[in-house]
Protein backbone atom coordinates (compact mmCIF):
# COMPACT_ATOMS: atom_id res chain seq x y z
CA UNK A 1 0.00 0.00 0.00
CA UNK A 2 1.37 3.36 -1.14
CA UNK A 3 2.44 5.86 2.29
CA UNK A 4 2.29 9.38 1.02
CA UNK A 5 3.57 11.20 4.27
CA UNK A 6 6.53 8.66 3.69
CA UNK A 7 7.18 9.34 0.34
CA UNK A 8 6.87 12.93 1.32
CA UNK A 9 9.46 12.19 3.70
CA UNK A 10 11.96 10.10 1.64
CA UNK A 11 11.55 12.59 -0.99
CA UNK A 12 11.72 15.60 0.22
CA UNK A 13 14.35 17.51 -1.52
CA UNK A 14 13.24 15.97 -4.53
CA UNK A 15 9.91 17.13 -4.67
CA UNK A 16 11.19 21.00 -3.12
CA UNK A 17 13.26 20.71 -6.23
CA UNK A 18 10.42 19.92 -8.69
CA UNK A 19 7.95 22.59 -6.71
CA UNK A 20 10.94 25.47 -7.31
CA UNK A 21 11.03 24.42 -11.35
CA UNK A 22 7.75 24.73 -11.72
CA UNK A 23 6.87 27.79 -9.92
CA UNK A 24 10.12 29.23 -11.75
CA UNK A 25 8.65 27.88 -15.25
CA UNK A 26 5.07 29.53 -14.51
CA UNK A 27 5.88 32.34 -12.41
CA UNK A 28 3.91 34.78 -14.81
CA UNK A 29 0.59 32.36 -14.94
CA UNK A 30 0.98 32.54 -10.73
CA UNK A 31 1.05 36.15 -10.21
CA UNK A 32 -1.78 36.21 -12.92
CA UNK A 33 -3.88 33.66 -11.06
CA UNK A 34 -2.95 36.12 -7.73
CA UNK A 35 -3.77 39.20 -9.05
CA UNK A 36 -7.51 37.60 -10.15
CA UNK A 37 -8.14 35.95 -7.47
CA UNK A 38 -7.45 39.11 -5.34
CA UNK A 39 -9.80 41.10 -7.69
CA UNK A 40 -12.86 38.41 -7.55
CA UNK A 41 -12.16 38.62 -3.59
CA UNK A 42 -11.63 42.26 -3.13
CA UNK A 43 -14.53 43.00 -0.76
CA UNK A 44 -12.84 40.16 1.70
CA UNK A 45 -9.60 41.57 1.74
CA UNK A 46 -10.55 45.55 2.14
CA UNK A 47 -10.30 46.98 5.83
CA UNK A 48 -13.34 47.43 7.29
CA UNK A 49 -13.65 50.36 9.13
CA UNK A 50 -12.47 50.40 12.96
CA UNK A 51 -15.41 49.75 15.19
CA UNK A 52 -16.15 52.48 17.83
CA UNK A 53 -15.79 51.38 21.56
CA UNK A 54 -19.27 50.43 22.27
CA UNK A 55 -19.32 48.14 19.47
CA UNK A 56 -16.24 46.42 20.77
CA UNK A 57 -17.64 46.19 24.04
CA UNK A 58 -21.18 45.20 22.85
CA UNK A 59 -19.59 42.39 20.76
CA UNK A 60 -17.71 41.28 23.66
CA UNK A 61 -20.58 41.07 25.78
CA UNK A 62 -22.49 39.08 23.16
CA UNK A 63 -19.49 36.58 23.07
CA UNK A 64 -19.02 36.43 26.94
CA UNK A 65 -22.71 35.38 26.57
CA UNK A 66 -22.49 32.68 23.96
CA UNK A 67 -19.15 30.97 25.41
CA UNK A 68 -19.67 31.50 28.88
CA UNK A 69 -19.85 27.74 30.04
CA UNK A 70 -16.34 27.14 27.61
CA UNK A 71 -14.71 30.72 29.22
CA UNK A 72 -15.27 29.53 32.70
CA UNK A 73 -14.33 25.60 32.36
CA UNK A 74 -10.92 27.12 30.80
CA UNK A 75 -10.23 29.52 33.35
CA UNK A 76 -10.27 27.15 36.15
CA UNK A 77 -8.08 24.57 33.93
CA UNK A 78 -5.75 27.40 33.63
CA UNK A 79 -6.14 28.32 37.29
CA UNK A 80 -5.34 24.42 38.39
CA UNK A 81 -2.59 24.22 35.86
CA UNK A 82 -0.94 27.55 37.24
CA UNK A 83 -1.60 28.12 41.10
CA UNK A 84 1.71 28.31 41.78
CA UNK A 85 2.29 31.17 39.73
CA UNK A 86 -1.20 32.56 40.29
CA UNK A 87 -0.33 33.10 44.02
CA UNK A 88 3.47 34.23 43.48
CA UNK A 89 2.30 37.31 41.13
CA UNK A 90 -0.21 38.27 44.15
CA UNK A 91 2.09 38.26 46.56
CA UNK A 92 4.54 40.42 44.95
CA UNK A 93 1.68 42.55 43.89
CA UNK A 94 0.30 42.69 47.71
CA UNK A 95 4.21 43.85 48.56
CA UNK A 96 4.08 47.13 45.78
CA UNK A 97 2.68 50.32 46.59
CA UNK A 98 -0.76 49.61 44.47
CA UNK A 99 -1.29 46.15 46.16
CA UNK A 100 -0.69 47.99 49.75
CA UNK A 101 -3.67 50.54 48.91
CA UNK A 102 -5.74 48.01 47.26
CA UNK A 103 -5.73 45.73 50.58
CA UNK A 104 -6.38 48.88 53.05
CA UNK A 105 -9.18 49.66 50.54
CA UNK A 106 -10.48 46.21 50.41
CA UNK A 107 -10.42 45.69 54.41
CA UNK A 108 -12.03 49.16 54.95
CA UNK A 109 -14.65 48.76 52.50
CA UNK A 110 -17.27 46.79 54.75
CA UNK A 111 -17.17 49.18 57.50
CA UNK A 112 -17.68 51.99 54.75
CA UNK A 113 -20.33 49.95 53.28
CA UNK A 114 -22.21 49.72 56.59
CA UNK A 115 -21.91 53.25 57.73
CA UNK A 116 -22.03 54.80 54.10
CA UNK A 117 -18.51 56.29 54.22
CA UNK A 118 -16.69 57.54 51.60
CA UNK A 119 -13.43 55.02 50.58
CA UNK A 120 -11.42 56.63 47.70
CA UNK A 121 -7.55 56.62 48.63
CA UNK A 122 -5.55 55.60 46.16
CA UNK A 123 -1.84 54.57 45.82
CA UNK A 124 -1.13 57.85 43.57
CA UNK A 125 -2.52 59.67 46.19
CA UNK A 126 -0.97 58.14 48.95
CA UNK A 127 2.38 58.65 48.12
CA UNK A 128 1.85 62.12 47.27
CA UNK A 129 0.39 62.66 50.68
CA UNK A 130 3.91 61.17 51.68
CA UNK A 131 5.63 63.34 49.58
CA UNK A 132 3.68 66.53 51.50
CA UNK A 133 5.29 65.07 54.44
CA UNK A 134 8.80 64.44 53.05
CA UNK A 135 8.35 60.83 54.40
CA UNK A 136 8.37 61.77 58.40
CA UNK A 137 5.69 61.04 60.72
CA UNK A 138 2.67 63.43 61.25
CA UNK A 139 2.75 63.58 64.60
CA UNK A 140 6.79 62.87 66.22
CA UNK A 141 8.16 63.67 62.84
CA UNK A 142 10.39 60.90 62.97
CA UNK A 143 11.72 59.98 59.26
CA UNK A 144 10.26 56.69 57.90
CA UNK A 145 13.33 53.43 57.07
CA UNK A 146 13.03 50.25 56.92
CA UNK A 147 12.62 49.49 60.82
CA UNK A 148 10.18 52.58 61.04
CA UNK A 149 7.83 52.25 58.27
CA UNK A 150 4.67 53.96 57.66
CA UNK A 151 1.52 53.58 58.09
CA UNK A 152 -1.88 55.12 57.24
CA UNK A 153 -3.30 57.19 60.20
CA UNK A 154 -7.10 58.44 59.97
CA UNK A 155 -7.30 61.85 61.56
CA UNK A 156 -11.05 60.85 62.05
CA UNK A 157 -11.10 57.32 62.71
CA UNK A 158 -13.08 55.07 60.35
CA UNK A 159 -15.08 54.30 63.54
CA UNK A 160 -15.73 57.38 64.51
CA UNK A 161 -17.47 58.53 61.26
CA UNK A 162 -14.09 59.46 59.46
CA UNK A 163 -13.74 58.57 55.79
CA UNK A 164 -10.68 56.63 53.93
CA UNK A 165 -9.81 60.01 51.63
CA UNK A 166 -6.61 62.05 50.99
CA UNK A 167 -8.01 64.35 52.85
CA UNK A 168 -8.29 62.85 56.08
CA UNK A 169 -5.26 60.44 56.21
CA UNK A 170 -1.72 61.03 57.07
CA UNK A 171 1.55 59.18 57.73
CA UNK A 172 2.19 57.57 60.73
CA UNK A 173 4.81 55.99 62.65
CA UNK A 174 3.69 52.41 63.53
CA UNK A 175 3.96 53.87 67.42
CA UNK A 176 2.50 56.87 67.18
CA UNK A 177 -0.85 54.79 65.33
CA UNK A 178 -1.36 52.53 67.73
CA UNK A 179 -0.86 55.32 70.42
CA UNK A 180 -3.75 57.30 68.79
CA UNK A 181 -5.68 54.10 68.55
CA UNK A 182 -8.92 55.56 67.58
CA UNK A 183 -9.16 59.14 69.54
CA UNK A 184 -9.81 62.34 66.99
CA UNK A 185 -6.71 64.36 68.60
CA UNK A 186 -2.75 62.73 69.04
CA UNK A 187 -1.79 63.10 72.78
CA UNK A 188 1.91 62.72 72.90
Amino acid sequence: MFNRKQYRIDNHEKILKAHRKYNKDHWEDIKEKGRQYYRDHYEKHTRKPAKTPEEIKKYRKQYYRENRNRILKYKHQYYIDHKEEISRRQREYSRTENGKAGKQRRKTKRRANMKLLINTLTAGEWIDILLQYKFRCAYCGKEFTLFNRETRDHVIPISKGGDNTKENVVPACQSCNSRKHDKNKFAI
